[in-house]
């Protein structure tokens, strides 16, 4: 942890001094160093207070992101917090995979389907803005 807050405190310097700096190359590697070793840890059985940690510290990257208009934070935070929710509720997912029949599955697909098909064309231009919006990012 301590290399990775110096390689975070040095990018963030840089990116302070340097106005058309990008973000991955001067703080992705020490958010990937910050949180990449506690997802690992989290894919397997973890304490407690590892779970949370990673949660809140995920959550804190990707604020900072937002806030900062930084696409790496953003980027690496929103990862981060997906990977580590699907690991810890993939208990509770399987549970329910396996007390349902599968052609329910089936059919709530199918449904989920027709859905989003519906409302491609009504939200294909939310979409590109939204990339635009990050892309826009340092």
């Amino acid at each position: 942890m301590p290399l990775a807050l110096a390689v975070l405190g040095s990018g963030w310097l840089h990116l302070e001094r340097n106005a058309t700096s990008r973000s991955w190359r001067w703080l992705a590697p020490g958010l990937l160093l910050l949180l990449g070793p506690s997802l690992l840890f989290d894919l397997g059985d973890s304490a407690l207070w590892r779970i949370v940690a990673l949660g809140v510290v995920a959550v804190i990257v990707l604020v900072v992101g937002v806030a900062q208009r930084l696409q790496a934070p953003f980027v690496i935070g929103a990862v981060v917090l997906l990977i580590h929710g699907l690991a810890q509720l993939w208990p509770w997912i399987s549970l329910a995979y396996g007390a349902v029949p599968w052609w329910l599955w089936l059919g709530a697909g199918g449904i989920l389907l027709i859905v989003l098909a519906a409302r491609y064309e009504q939200r294909i231009r939310n979409f590109t803005s939204i990339a635009l919006k990050i892309s826009a990012m340092r």
